[in-house]
């Protein structure tokens, strides 16, 4: 079914390139250059009936950055930003971008990490699942997620929604920041918050995109020039050009019309049939809305409390610019001259009549106390306190155990967007993990470099090779120590009485930023230990126990590796390998123990008397012949 697109034309607006008869699916279009030209009426069509959320994007970023904004007209934000001085000439108080920063500051304390859990595998996949582990390190590692995950928070702060883009590049996984501005969904398609196809529209140079597609060198050297917007209003000196790339979702599990698409002006760059049943766009929306597929951001959440904020400053600004200064009141003919009333000293005025001075009053207490409360109700609305705004604790909240309590009971409204943080890493996990399948299966590997405490490993996709229904993927925080030094003492002092540190540890840690530097020391001797013998069960390879080991712990821990491979089907030259080391272990421990004390020597036996016999006087003692 196709749409006449030139009927949504204004009266008297030129005929564009774009105008014609619009396929509704585009996706069963085969020739290259009418599906890019179908594409590109499509994308005109969502942008020109999707204005009212282009126009709040500018205004939320406005909001944020703290640009001139009295009113909410829809002038586009880079005419906006070219009007503005290098100086501002207002006094205001950016409520929007101190809610947004501070919740910024609470949920980036936390670095969501994936793990994952064998569905009641054997020993073989629960390996494989560990690997996996260290694999979505690495992936994390690469791609730098700590840093690109704080900044898909701020765009849903701000925006409503952030995204992140996994796809392949080059042979690699590569994750990129993408705006909810760039991406269009048909709004009845995504009334219930799940389109079945998205269009991303993304400004490109042209000498990366020729490296990319070096086969379609005429249609990207020929193809006009990027705008700043898709609107094409405003010029800009890079040489850009503008991409479109669109996904369909396949229909059902064995149906066919999944696609995905890359499109320039009227040709087709790349084409290939999209099986999975969800877009490569990993997403974290602020505040979900009841229908449709983009959500709500702080800025307009709270952007008429901001305005009204704007205006009172406004107000206070003039009111102590026009009446901040005293004022003379001189009576006419008093034959005053106004040269006299100056900041000289000793100044002779002669007159008839003395002058007045009047202090009128400059701006009204009402509009302070106005200021005040407006500043509040704005934070409250987001569930931030001022005192956190401002970086303050209560007044008399000194105990560790209070100050915990303080900000648990603070964080309980950033719950539903805590979870939301956490299920984005999940997001990138699976979206990743789905790219080094398919590298994996064209390329035949895929190795990924994750670090550990003391090098660098490397682990390579094929010796996992884990389907979908083998492992689940749970999420776990990685939490630090309180860093107020109360709390922080409070937490110190209940590890050390629960027995799981010592008091020379419990020192050390008031001055360590992080439990994990104080595990590390504490824990290298089953660190080397777990290393020693993951190798035998892993890779087969066997390294005798050395005596610097910990015999007790390594018997400990040989036996539970024993134990577990025999019962879940582990090779029988890895176990004969954990009874050697096993057979060292008690090598080792008889020769640490001390040598026995030498045996004290026997006392000889004392001779016995010559008999004597009275019958034979002067007798030699000896018997009878």
């Amino acid at each position: 079914m196709a749409v006449d697109h030139t009927k949504f034309r204004k009266p008297g607006e030129a005929k564009k390139e774009s105008d014609g008869p619009i396929t509704r699916k585009w996706w069963t279009i085969s020739d290259p250059v009418e599906k890019a030209q179908n594409i590109t009426r499509i994308v005109n069509f969502l942008s020109e009936n999707d204005s009212k959320r282009q126009t709040q994007y500018q205004m939320s970023a406005r909001l944020y950055g703290n640009i001139t904004m009295m009113g909410v007209n829809g002038l586009s934000f880079a005419k906006i930003n070219s009007t503005q001085s290098s100086v501002k000439d207002r006094v205001t108080y950016n409520v929007v971008q101190m809610a947004c920063d501070t919740v910024q500051a609470k949920m980036i304390k936390n670095k969501p990490r994936p793990t994952f859990l064998t569905s009641g595998g054997d020993y073989k996949l629960q390996r494989k699942a560990k690997k996996l582990d260290k694999f979505a390190d690495g992936i994390f590692y690469e791609q730098e997620a700590h840093k690109l995950m704080p900044l898909c928070l701020m765009h849903a702060e701000v925006l409503g929604d952030g995204l992140i883009h996994v796809f392949r590049e080059h042979g690699r996984i590569k994750w990129e920041p993408a705006l909810a501005s760039e991406m269009f969904v048909d709004p009845v398609e995504a009334f219930y918050g799940k389109p079945r196809q998205l269009h991303r529209v993304k400004n490109i140079d042209r000498e990366v995109l020729l490296d990319l597609f070096p086969k379609k060198k005429d249609a990207i050297t020929n193809v006009e020039g990027a705008k700043i917007d898709i609107t094409g209003q405003y010029q800009n000196v890079s040489d850009q050009v503008t991409v479109s790339e669109s996904w369909h979702l396949p229909s059902g599990p064995d149906a066919k019309d999944g696609a995905h698409v890359i499109t320039i002006g009227s040709d087709t760059l790349f084409e290939e049939e999209w099986k999975r049943p969800y877009f490569p766009f990993a997403k974290l929306t602020w505040t979900p809305r009841l229908y449709g597929y983009w959500g709500q951001g702080i800025p307009e959440q709270i952007q008429a409390t901001q305005l009204e904020i704007n205006k009172i400053c406004w107000v206070i600004q003039r009111s102590l610019h026009l009446g901040g200064t005293f004022k003379v009141w001189v009576k006419n003919g008093s034959k005053i001259i106004k040269e006299h009333i100056n900041n000289n000293l000793g100044t002779i005025i002669n007159s008839d009549e003395m002058p007045r001075y009047l202090l009128p009053p400059v701006v009204q207490p009402e509009l302070y106390e106005r200021l005040k409360e407006l500043k509040g109700e704005a934070l409250e609305q987001i569930g931030v306190s001022q005192l956190s705004a401002a970086s303050e604790k209560p007044a008399g909240l000194n105990s560790g155990k209070a100050l915990r309590e303080f900000n648990d009971i603070e964080s309980d409204r950033f719950q539903s967007i805590g979870q939301a943080y956490e299920d984005l890493a999940l997001q990138l996990t699976r979206l990743s993990i789905d790219e080094a399948k398919e590298i994996a299966e064209e390329e035949g590997s895929f190795e990924v470099k994750t670090p550990g405490k003391k090098f660098i490993e490397t682990i390579d996709w094929k010796d996992i090779d884990l389907e979908n229904d083998e492992y689940i993927m749970k999420m776990f925080p990685v939490s630090s120590l309180p860093k107020e030094p109360a709390a922080r003492l409070q937490t110190v002092t209940e590890f050390t009485q629960a027995g799981w540190y010592n008091q020379r540890q419990a020192k050390r840690l008031m001055d360590f930023p992080d439990l994990e530097q104080i595990d590390s020391l504490g824990d290298a001797q089953e660190d080397w230990l777990h290393e020693t013998l993951e190798k035998i069960v892993d890779d087969g390879v066997y390294t005798a126990p050395d005596p610097g080991m910990d015999i007790q712990l390594a018997k400990e821990l040989v036996l539970q590796y024993y134990a577990q491979g025999q019962t879940q089907g582990l090779e029988p030259k890895k176990l004969d390998m954990l009874r050697q080391f096993n057979t060292q272990l008690d090598v080792l421990t008889q020769k640490a123990m001390p040598p026995l004390p030498p045996m004290a020597a026997q006392p000889t036996a004392q001779p016995m008397p010559t008999p004597q016999s009275d019958l034979i006087p002067n007798g030699a003692g000896q018997g009878a012949a």
